[in-house]
């Protein structure tokens, strides 16, 4: 049996390095019109030069002093050389100073600008891979942002830079002392084994650390949202010993990864001493043999501690890296979810309410079933329907559809003569109105959820309200429209008035056609009355397709339709009173 081993590949290598020294995430992801994202690469190259150069004064300076002024008791050129070294170290401090802030300013603007062009991505992307993922994955996506701050900055960059002066100031060991360098270059290529076993340890916890991180987050999403139900089932011993084995595997990995990080710091830490330690042991008695002067012996010395302060830095980026790969990944794969493509508002269609299905199928995924399979419907304005099914039918993914939150996996859904989902979303409101089973209510005061903070004007939403019979009922509020909503249990409106405000909140825009999706379940007796009174009134104006489970509200429409197999097949009724059969309110409930 033959077994493959690893091979290094110098493409691969080389990739990595460019991806260091210039991380790309593609135009989408630092486009931004407010901040301009553009590291000036050249300016730190050659402010880093120039400081690596400069910080050869000080070695320089003490091989003249031990080897020349203090033999020749040359107090004037003493006083000058430090005169130079002093502006030279001074120098050299102000242009790390500068350095220090181009890139502190260039990550905050990279971070900045990535932070938003993410979310930017996400709101516009297709619901259906959005609702694929989790919370808790999303959230770690946006975190991994903070994790590359370091590498878009230019901070990796720097240090590369300075990597080629480890060559230059062994080249002046081994010109000043001789095969003293030998020194320097067994115990680097030393560090650097050594570097890059702990690299790929310290990657390993880092993919762990991820993993139970995500875990433990999600358990604590899920547990948020069904706080309610948790405690009144009595399970919170039973959450509480969930978490704490997710809670110790996260620790467990966090430790793993601070313990790989720390042994990586200590190591640079002790080959430093040891190379520094290591010259003086041998150097030493190449001085007292006359092979070295003391002047010499001290700026190799110095020139070690110079050549493994940016061989530190490196192997800090190294191990960084390991996590920067992680990071990108996770960020590479929110730019990779599927865009709605948009059009502008002077090509689309006019606002009457026209509906057209042509030969739509859907799936949810490339390895999905077919959900819908050849469906057309052609609606005029003024025409309403009713679709019934089972449940797990797809009624609410084919108003989803229609309201172009999801796209066909073939055919087309035209609102108006042009695609759902191509309406920009100020725009696709005017046209199409979605009444979710459960209106959402967003943090802020009752009067920002029904102007949509003030996307939609005040006369347009002064309108519903009063026919919904929202007015009197937020009027007896001490806050009134000020009221502040939080969007969950603790508001202090109920849930049947939360439900009539994200009604209000579609009807305002006055869209042409209407879907309707069993809205009226969460309204108490006074709200639905009010609906059922709208709904009547908007009969024959606008295009409404309806799903419920209330006859009352499947009287409104003139045909039904059943999704039956992931077809929409029309029921037609020999006699139209039996078509729905009305039932007072009470009785629907029972």
């Amino acid at each position: 049996m033959l077994v493959k081993t690893p091979v290094f590949s110098y493409r691969k290598c080389f990739a990595q390095l460019c991806d260091l020294l210039s991380p790309s995430f593609g135009d989408e992801a630092i486009r931004n019109p407010q901040l301009s994202f553009s590291n000036k690469r050249s300016t730190l190259i050659g402010v880093s030069l120039i400081s690596n150069l400069l910080s050869l004064a000080l070695p320089i300076m003490t091989l003249q002093v031990y080897d020349r002024i203090l033999v020749n008791e040359s107090k004037g050129t003493l006083q000058i050389l430090i005169a130079g070294v002093v502006i030279a170290v001074m120098l050299e401090s102000v242009l790390r100073l500068c350095r220090s802030y181009v890139i502190n300013w260039a990550g905050a603007v990279s971070e900045h600008t990535l932070l938003c062009n993410t979310m930017r991505h996400m709101l516009g992307a297709e619901l259906s891979s959005i609702e694929g993922q989790t919370i808790s994955e999303q959230l770690q996506r946006i975190n991994s942002i903070s994790k590359i701050r370091e590498f878009t900055s230019g901070q990796a960059l720097i240090t590369l830079i300075d990597l080629p002066f480890v060559i230059l100031f062994l080249i002046l060991i081994a010109y000043l002392a001789g095969l003293l360098v030998f020194v320097p270059i067994i115990l680097l290529l030393l560090f650097g084994v050594v570097a890059w076993y702990l690299g790929i340890q310290l990657k390993n916890a880092l993919v762990q650390q991820e993993a139970a991180t995500e875990s433990r987050m999600g358990f604590v999403i899920e547990s948020l949202n069904g706080i309610h139900t948790l405690k009144s089932m009595g399970l919170e011993r039973l959450f509480q010993r969930h978490y704490e084995q997710l809670q110790y595997n996260s620790s467990l990995s966090s430790y793993q990864v601070a313990k790989q990080s720390n042994i990586a710091a200590n190591c640079g830490a002790l080959f430093t001493q040891a190379m520094m330690i290591s010259i003086v042991f041998i150097g030493a008695p190449m001085t007292m043999n006359g092979e070295l002067t003391m002047g010499t012996l001290i700026a190799c010395v110095l020139l070690s501690g110079r050549i493994m302060s940016p061989v530190q830095k490196a192997l800090s980026i190294w191990t960084r890296f390991q996590d920067f790969q992680l990071s990108k990944k996770e960020i590479q794969s929110t730019f990779l979810l599927p865009s709605l493509k948009r059009v502008n508002e002077d090509e689309l269609g006019e606002k009457d309410g026209q509906l057209n299905i042509k030969n739509m199928s859907f799936s949810y995924g490339e390895y999905e079933s077919i959900l819908f399979d050849d469906i057309s419907l052609n609606l005029h304005r003024g025409e309403s329907i009713s679709i019934s099914g089972d449940h797990s039918c797809g009624k609410m993914t084919l108003l989803k559809l229609i309201s172009g939150l999801y796209s066909p996996t073939s055919g087309d859904i035209l609102v108006n003569n042009a695609p759902a989902t191509s309406y920009p979303a100020r725009e696709l409101i005017q046209h199409v109105g979605y009444m979710a089973m459960e209106g959402t209510i967003f943090k802020g005061t009752i009067m920002q959820n029904l102007t949509a903070f003030d996307e939609i004007s005040m006369k347009k939403v002064n309108e519903i309200i009063d026919l919904l019979g929202i007015q009197g009922d937020i009027s007896r509020l001490p806050e009134g429209f000020d009221t502040k909503l939080e969007g969950g249990t603790a508001d202090p409106i109920p849930p049947g008035l939360k439900q009539r405000i994200a009604i209000a909140r579609v009807l305002a825009s006055k869209p042409r056609i209407l879907l309707f999706d069993n809205a009226d379940r969460a309204l108490d007796q006074y709200g639905y009355n009010q609906l059922y009174r709208l709904l009547a009134r908007l009969k024959g104006k606008v295009t409404m397709i309806l799903v419920s489970d209330d006859r009352n509200i499947l009287r409104l429409a003139q045909k039904e339709y059943v999704l039956e197999d992931g077809h929409l097949v029309e029921r037609r009724f020999s006699d139209r009173s039996k078509q729905h059969d009305v039932l007072p309110y009470q009785e629907l409930r029972l």
